[in-house]
């Protein structure tokens, strides 16, 4: 897990599972628009650059 200490607004660059559970990674690149602590631990929500948002789960991150 990654200890993100993110700040809303700031831009992340990172890599995620496809489909959040397979071992084939994808780049995601965008701005953050809010992070919290859900049932199964912390996560992120990020607009892409493409426009589309995204929640995601910081266990899964992986820094490239």
């Amino acid at each position: 897990m990654i200890k993100t200490h993110k700040r809303i607004g700031s831009r992340v660059d990172f890599m995620y599972p496809v489909h959040g559970k397979m071992n084939v990674l994808r780049r995601i690149v965008g701005n953050v628009v809010d992070k919290g602590i859900g049932p199964n631990g912390p996560y992120l929500t990020v607009r892409e650059v493409s426009g589309q948002i995204r929640s995601l789960s910081t266990k899964k991150i992986v820094v490239h």
